[in-house]
């Protein structure tokens, strides 16, 4: 992991005149090592139960009284910048509210989807909405959210304010759909 950090920077550095200092690069390194690590731990345990096929999933209402937030990032690599994007449903499926943003620089897929989350419950917090379930198809930010593992990464970080946020308002809920 740590020699492909350092090529990826050397890269970077020779390509686009950007470069992590050596703390960033030890931090990139922790993340992929650790994200490795949680995936041959995944990976080892589904090798061990039947296989299970895959079904369509079709969009579920919440509960009366709740709204569903559904949550996605997107990637546009051409313009070095990521989109976050959510979408506010009641509990009969009505539109109530949506947003849109632009991250600039390029993202690594589960920061980018945890960004599109926090940027989701930091507006949905600013407009007062209460119980709300936000519902993303990144497993690994779930269960990143759900884990104790507190790490120096930015990723940490941000899985750390996303925490903060849901202590803060126990009215909010993060679900993973396919």
């Amino acid at each position: 992991m740590l020699v492909w950090i350092l090529w990826n920077n050397r890269n970077n550095w020779v390509w686009n005149n950007v470069k992590d200092s050596g703390q960033q690069l030890c931090g990139k390194a922790m993340h992929l090592w650790n994200e490795w690590d949680a995936v041959q731990q995944i990976r080892d345990r589904n090798n061990s139960r039947p296989q299970v096929h895959q079904q369509n999933t079709q969009w579920k209402q919440p509960e009366f009284g709740w709204l569903k937030c559904n949550v996605d990032a997107g990637f546009h690599i051409e313009q070095g910048v990521t989109s976050a994007g959510w979408c506010v449903r009641d509990y009969l499926g009505q539109f109530v509210l949506a947003g849109t943003s632009w991250i600039k620089g390029k993202c690594s897929i589960i920061d980018g989807e945890a960004l599109a989350l926090f940027e989701a419950m930091k507006e949905l917090e600013r407009w007062g909405l209460t119980n709300v379930i936000f519902e993303t198809d990144s497993k690994s930010v779930v269960d990143a959210i759900r884990c104790s593992y507190v790490g120096l990464s930015d990723f940490s970080i941000l899985m750390c304010k996303i925490k903060q946020l849901l202590s803060l308002h126990l009215n909010f809920e993060v679900s993973f759909t396919k």
